[in-house]
């Protein structure tokens, strides 16, 4: 294979990643009815092929030079992938376009399945709550079976046109991960963090809801979560201003990222999930939210917004496939997390949105008390997500595994129909678990460097676009080398929870 046919194969991941970011996020942001990525996906048939993939294949398998070697590497895996996609887009569009457009009654009123959320968040009524949730669930029963043939067709063809009998088998290979080690460190961490949890959580479900922890169904958290009695310490038309302020502290002038681009609009199909897309970093970046008020719209953004830093600062002269394509997502998330914990900083929120000292600490004990609930769901999921794939196709029985996995980690019941829609694929969850080991050190690292007020030192900055530019060159466990910690150390993350206690006292 010439290097010319090469270029020519990496032109057309760049052109077709391009056109279905950008038509996901138009769909995404309510500026479309409908998503079609099956139609781009024929529009590149000739790169998402087997002809094309056995090429590149053959190509890696004669490439002595590593650098090249591991250059296909990463153009094989994300080619193979977008051929998978070609299997399933049809179905994809269909589930995303009926989402958009689903409509549900709610106590005689019609509200937009996608504004169930934040209605939940808001309700002050248990019983409400409840029947918003059950309409939810409705929802989402339609969408199961075509959930279910998207993972049927997953499999199928990656065991019969590649080989790959085993999905947790082939994920590991692709993102070079041993997803037995990484379990076994999460469960140090559940193991050494379980009497803290349940007692402080608890306490916040008494408190909050007047109930006992494991007797209420998990959507009530997302009432709890809410914190509306904080929403005047996080004012919506603030929201930018303070994410201007905060990366200004760090020495990086967003009014001149002119390839960062806000979306804050509220659209009524828009979907309030916030996202970034980043169809040609570093040239071309969208930051997006659908505000609702209050701390989610900062957590969100924030989270959000490390990674329109991370992509938005790519060296314009690196390899394509090093800005786009990473082993994993691992990467990445590690600096939106950082990015979104700055609203758990009790110091950043006296100092950027002026809390008082009491009042900030009480929230950041709530903040990170939602955080350690998170981070326990995930540990969760990823656990539920290994057996569904020992035997996909039983839905009673991952049903009930589902239902037992989660409640059993966060002390909220879960319902058995959410099986399937609540997972990503690719075990995302494991590439968030690894960000959040990760980050922890990364966070432990700029404070005993910069101090606790680390946001406010435009060495932080330098420190932080040094690693931004590298794109997705690195592993997200070469970070935690370079930081002189051991990939995989949960030490770090525990004592990030630890510390609630003494938080405790102001809650």
């Amino acid at each position: 294979m010439t290097n010319t046919q090469i270029e020519d194969i990496v032109k057309g991941i760049h052109d077709s990643t391009y056109d279905i970011e950008t038509e996901s996020r138009l769909a995404r942001v309510g500026l479309k009815d409908s998503q079609d990525i099956a139609s781009i996906l024929a529009k590149y048939s000739w790169l998402y092929n087997l002809e094309t993939l056995e090429t590149i294949r053959e190509a890696y398998d004669s490439e002595t030079d590593p650098k090249q070697k591991e250059r296909l590497r990463r153009i094989y895996y994300y080619l193979l992938d977008g051929y998978i996609e070609t299997q399933t887009a049809e179905i994809e569009d269909r589930i995303v376009s009926f989402e958009m457009n689903a409509v549900v009654n709610i106590d005689g009123q019609e509200v937009p399945y996608h504004n169930l959320h934040k209605l939940i968040s808001e309700e002050p009524d248990y019983d409400k709550r409840d029947r918003i949730r059950e309409v939810m669930l409705g929802v989402v029963e339609q969408t199961n079976p075509d959930r279910m043939e998207i993972i049927r067709k997953r499999l199928q063809t990656l065991s019969d046109e590649f080989g790959y009998y085993s999905y947790t088998a082939y994920n590991s290979e692709k993102k070079r991960l041993d997803y037995d080690l990484l379990r076994s460190q999460l469960q140090t961490f559940m193991t050494e963090t379980e009497d803290l949890y349940r007692e402080l959580m608890g306490e916040w479900v008494s408190k909050a809801l007047g109930r006992r922890l494991g007797e209420i169904g998990s959507h009530h958290f997302a009432y709890m979560d809410r914190k509306p009695e904080y929403d005047q310490y996080f004012p919506k038309d603030k929201l930018v201003e303070t994410y201007r302020r905060t990366m200004a502290g760090m020495g990086i002038n967003v009014d001149e990222q002119s390839n960062i681009h806000l979306d804050t609009e509220d659209r009524p199909k828009k979907n309030p999930r916030a996202v970034c897309y980043a169809p040609d970093p570093p040239f071309e970046v969208h930051l997006v939210i659908k505000p609702i008020g209050g701390m989610d719209d900062y957590d969100a953004f924030f989270h959000e917004a490390g990674h329109a830093q991370h992509y938005g600062n790519v060296r314009a002269d690196l390899d394509y496939i090093y800005k786009v394509i990473g082993t994993s997502y691992a990467l990445t998330e590690i600096y939106s997390f950082l990015m979104e914990f700055l609203t758990m900083n009790p110091n950043w929120l006296v100092d950027m949105l002026g809390v008082p000292e009491d009042k900030a600490k009480e929230i950041s004990y709530y903040s990170k008390l939602s955080e350690f609930f998170l981070l326990r769901r995930y540990i969760a999921k990823l656990n539920y997500e290994l057996l569904f794939f020992e035997n996909p196709m039983d839905e009673h029985r991952n049903m009930q595994l589902y239902t037992n996995e989660l409640s059993s980690a966060t002390g909220f019941i879960y319902p058995p129909q959410n099986f399937v829609n609540d997972m990503d694929s690719g075990y995302y969850s494991a590439d968030y678990l690894r960000a959040w080991i990760t980050e922890a050190m990364l966070r432990e690292h700029l404070q005993s460097l910069y101090g606790d007020r680390w946001y406010s030192n435009p060495d932080v900055g330098k420190f932080l676009k040094d690693l931004w530019s590298t794109g997705e060159t690195m592993e997200n466990e070469d970070v935690a080398r370079q930081m002189g910690y051991a990939p995989f150390d949960v030490q770090p993350l525990i004592r990030q929870f630890t510390m609630l206690k003494d938080l405790h006292s102001n809650a």
